[in-house]
């Protein structure tokens, strides 16, 4: 690293784009403290190699890719099979979906039956394999172009779409499957 102007270029970075990869983090992770982990880890390992980001491309797909190779890393280091419990506590327990806020039209019961949707929702994405789950949260939640989801995923726009595609049947199949009163989710493809 090139000293202190470097420093401050990244600290800058960082700033601009820090909300945005936590709320990546917490899409991949599901909860918040595995999110702000990856997150940290993330920009640690980004601040050790800032030679090797290029400043006149976007700062936040290298970050992603940094983070969601991290990620990666844990699953394989960790698990042999990713599974998720959904007899605990949800994910998203005590965290709005959005920062949903309620309308003032809303009835209570309506409130909690969208809580209770988008907690299902939450669930049905965390049941992907991670290769759809990335695809789809960085296409439907971080509302990226195909383009710059190749580039944080390293693989071709073809593959992206595929995943993209498949991501969404099996995350609909998933939530059929909760909303039908499932407690266990089986997508696997």
């Amino acid at each position: 690293m090139e000293g202190v102007a470097s420093k401050v270029d990244f600290s800058k970075l960082v700033e601009r784009c820090a909300d945005k990869v936590y709320n990546f983090a917490y899409r991949l992770a599901g909860n918040e403290q595995d999110a702000r982990d990856l997150v940290q880890e993330a920009f640690s390992h980004a601040l050790q190699h800032i030679d090797k980001y290029d400043p006149g491309r976007p700062f936040e797909p290298w970050i992603n890719r940094i983070l969601k190779n991290i990620y990666l890393d844990g699953i394989r280091r960790y698990a042999h099979k990713h599974t998720i419990s959904l007899d605990g506590p949800s994910p998203m327990e005590g965290v709005p979906w959005e920062n949903l806020i309620p309308g003032e039209d809303m009835t209570p019961a309506e409130v909690l039956d969208e809580k209770d949707t988008n907690e299902m929702v939450q669930r049905a994405l965390n049941s992907l394999p991670i290769e759809y789950r990335t695809a789809v949260t960085l296409c439907d939640v971080e509302k990226f172009s195909y383009e710059r989801i190749a580039v944080i995923m390293g693989c071709p726009i073809g593959t992206v779409r595929s995943r993209i595609h498949q991501g969404r049947l099996l995350m609909r199949k998933a939530f059929e499957q909760l909303r039908y009163g499932g407690k266990h989710v089986n997508v696997r493809s």
